[in-house]
């Protein structure tokens, strides 16, 4: 039952994603390499057993407009990515189940549609800065103008020109990557801060949908989800 839980949870992470001081590193913005992210729960229990079986990295590949990102649980059982053209305006959602692939292609409204799962909210920039994985960063708030629910602290950065890195996702207006964001959907609350950017070439091999992906309708790929939900939320 814990396997299930597991594979459950990364199905459900797999939805939810589908996104600071002067360095060296960053005197010329960088256009290609990889970002590491530690991942946290923030609202999970730290006795909940299912810790240990959720994933606590993402690593994100980029270049030019376009990124793919990675998430696995202990062992690679379950492999989740999720890759994002901007320029073609299309997203996969891609899910390795044991020897089991699926894929979900998207186009901007579709994608749009899977991730605007927030209640209303004030995006407000804000004079603060900051240094995360030795870029500089810049903090917004996500308001939500309503007292019962906390605002979201976010921080994103320029020194990578990944274009248009938001395009699909609820915080489109923000025009930087996202270093330190939080995201909801499913019950699952998730916290992603980057630890590690390095600059290098990436293959652009990475941003391409293997054969041995089974193509689902946004239908099947819902009803997937529900069915490991309902072991999930046993």
């Amino acid at each position: 039952m814990r396997r299930l839980t597991a594979i459950s949870a990364l199905i459900v992470l797999s939805v939810i994603f589908t996104r600071c001081g002067e360095d060296a590193a960053f005197e010329k913005h960088i256009t290609e390499g990889v970002i590491e992210f530690d991942v946290t729960y923030p609202e999970m229990d730290s006795n909940n057993l299912m810790l240990e079986m959720l994933p606590d990295k993402m690593v994100l590949m980029f270049k030019d407009d376009r990124y793919k990102s990675e998430l696995k649980t202990a062992g690679g059982i379950v492999e989740m990515a999720v890759i994002s053209d901007a320029s073609k305006q299309r997203i996969f959602n891609m899910i390795k189940l044991f020897s089991d692939r699926y894929v979900l292609e998207l186009d901007q409204a579709g994608a749009k549609e899977m991730t605007n799962v927030l209640p209303p909210f004030t995006l407000k920039t804000t004079s603060e800065s900051s240094k995360l994985a030795d870029a500089r960063c810049t903090k917004i708030i996500l308001d939500f103008n309503d007292p019962n629910k906390e605002n979201y602290e976010f921080f994103y950065t320029d020194d990578i020109e990944l274009k248009n890195p938001n395009w699909f996702t609820p915080y489109s207006d923000i025009t930087g990557v996202l270093l330190d964001y939080q995201v909801d959907n499913y019950g699952m609350h998730m916290r992603l801060k980057a630890t590690k950017i390095i600059p290098q070439e990436i293959d652009t091999n990475v941003f391409h949908v293997n054969d041995n992906y089974r193509n689902l309708n946004k239908e099947e790929f819902d009803a997937l989800v529900v069915k490991n939900m309902e072991v999930f939320l046993e």
